[in-house]
């Protein structure tokens, strides 16, 4: 038992080592390092250093081999103490087989000089049946041979290096110092003159106005026509309702419509006096919005139901419709405008504290 033992232990390295190779020779994928290109280089020299893969076309048996370019990028690798500038992939085919070139181009900086070795590089790639998604097959690796490199001095042969420009340039000195104090009496230029056209801005007087003629004056105060006040408003706005309670003719040929617009112009010239912001050019619709969007409390609904009439008119004028009932309307005109009154709002503010009473 103890010659069976040591006879097995003697001979299992060289089955391990045959096995090994055997799995090797299996794989139908292969890395040969073909290596460095120059081998000798000094600081920032680039350099090649080329990998060849080799795999079969596995088509015929409804399988692929994939190689993994992505993972084969300069940055992605191990690749120090050098710095990879970048890669070239060289493929071609000959009669079954594919033959793809990695070539990359490396330089070093250190600071130590010698005998430099590039680690070895590891290609992934995986086999797939034809239409099996790529994350379902088992990625697998492939590695290189390390690369030996020699990294040499920056130093040259040449014990003095004559490395001067001949050509002289001239001294410049005398005119840098004049160039210099010229700049520092024009630079205050600009704001020593923009002092002087304010202080005589300030101390030129000032024109005496034009007065007017006495005619143009005349004229202008005659295109701009005084707004009426709230009383004046509701005083005209009263007297138009009075004669739309009666709708037959009048001595001076008055009829309806007339009737009808001289009621919208005085119901816009009391909203324009009891809400003084609104424009000159406001429509009537207008009106109505600023007023439901503007106005607090109670002021608000009346003035809003005023507009609203406004509104009503406005557009029974513009389509040349008289209104369905003036009597009607004219008292509720009426009862809005008491509403407005003094002595309304004094009893309406008087009524909050009492609850109402």
């Amino acid at each position: 038992m103890l010659v069976a033992a040591l006879v097995w232990l003697a001979a299992s390295p060289g089955l391990a080592q045959e096995a090994a190779g055997s799995h090797a020779e299996a794989l139908p994928l292969s890395v040969e390092t073909v290596g460095f290109e120059p081998t000798v280089a000094k600081t920032g020299d680039v350099v090649t250093a080329a990998y060849r893969v080799r795999f079969k076309d596995l088509i015929a048996e409804g399988k692929e081999i994939l190689v993994l370019e992505d993972r084969m990028e300069p940055d992605k690798l191990p690749l120090a103490p050098f710095e990879g500038v970048g890669l070239e992939v060289r493929k071609r085919r000959v009669g079954d087989e594919h033959i793809w070139d990695f070539v990359y181009r490396l330089r070093i900086v250190a600071p130590a000089k010698g005998a430099q070795i590039l680690r070895s590089v590891t290609f992934y790639w995986l086999i797939r049946d034809l239409g099996q998604a790529i994350e379902e097959a088992q990625v697998l690796q492939a590695e290189s041979d390390p690369l030996p490199f020699h990294y040499v001095t920056t130093i040259t042969d040449e014990p003095v290096l004559d490395v001067r420009d001949g050509i002289e340039l001239g001294a410049f000195a005398g005119r840098a110092v004049a160039f210099r104090t010229v700049a520092w009496v024009v630079a205050p230029l600009p704001l020593a003159l923009w002092v002087l056209g304010l202080v005589a801005a300030l101390r030129r007087p000032t024109p005496a106005a034009r007065p007017r003629p006495a005619e143009e004056r005349d004229e202008v105060d005659a295109a701009l026509p005084i707004p009426p006040t709230i009383r004046q408003a509701r005083r005209t706005l009263r007297r138009q309702l009075r004669q739309r309670g009666d709708l037959t003719l009048s001595d001076n040929g008055r009829g309806p419509g007339d009737l009808d617009r001289e009621l919208v112009l005085s119901l816009r010239d009391y909203l324009m006096a009891e809400v003084p912001d609104l424009n000159a050019g406001d429509t009537a619709r207008e009106i109505k919005r600023h007023v439901d969007a503007s106005l607090p409390g109670s002021r608000r609904e009346t003035l809003s139901a005023l507009a609203a009439h406004l509104v009503t008119y406005q557009n029974a004028l513009e389509r040349g419709v008289p209104a369905t009932d003036p009597a009607a309307d004219a008292r509720e005109i009426e009862a809005l405008l008491q509403r407005l009154e003094w002595r309304a709002r004094l009893v309406e503010r008087l009524k909050k504290p009492l609850g109402g009473a």
